[in-house]
């Protein structure tokens, strides 16, 4: 019966074990947004953060430069730059990024998988800023960082 009794203990102890772990945390998405606008040119940044519980699984950010005010030696300045800092992008693992001119815009599209080494590389390369972090990035207290640089949350 003692025997039976420890199986039994052993089991359901395995259970909450199991069910705690899958559970983990509900899965939440967090979008950021910051307009700029500087000598006319006006840029918009918004992040997605989706995490599960507490941590940030991916980052997902769209920046939108508007060229309008630009004349086309301008334009083909940004492109160039812009150029640039997506190839640095690609160059790390975990992520993805593409950079698209239009006639009156540049947009960049970066995604970021958080749960690998790409976030200490782009921390490295001086490409990513983020408060929060330790086992992982915490999307509490990014969404104060967040919000000291100007960024609101999009509802």
């Amino acid at each position: 019966m003692k025997n039976v009794r420890k199986v039994v203990v052993g089991i359901l102890a395995l259970v909450m074990a199991f069910a705690m772990t899958a559970c983990g945390g509900k899965e939440q998405s967090v979008t950021y947004r910051m307009v700029q606008e500087e000598s006319g040119l006006a840029i918009t940044d918004e992040i997605t953060l989706e995490a599960k519980g507490d941590v940030v699984q991916k980052m997902i950010e769209k920046i939108e430069v508007d060229t309008s005010v630009l004349d086309a030696t301008q334009k083909e300045q940004i492109v160039a730059i812009y150029g640039e800092v997506v190839a640095m992008y690609q160059a790390v693992e975990g992520v993805e990024c593409t950079g698209v001119a239009g006639d009156n815009n540049y947009t960049m599209d970066i995604v970021i998988d958080a749960t690998g080494s790409a976030v200490e590389e782009l921390t490295e390369l001086g490409l990513l800023e983020l408060d929060g972090m330790g086992n992982g990035i915490s999307l509490k207290a990014s969404q104060a960082g967040f919000e000291a640089s100007g960024y609101t949350i999009v509802e």
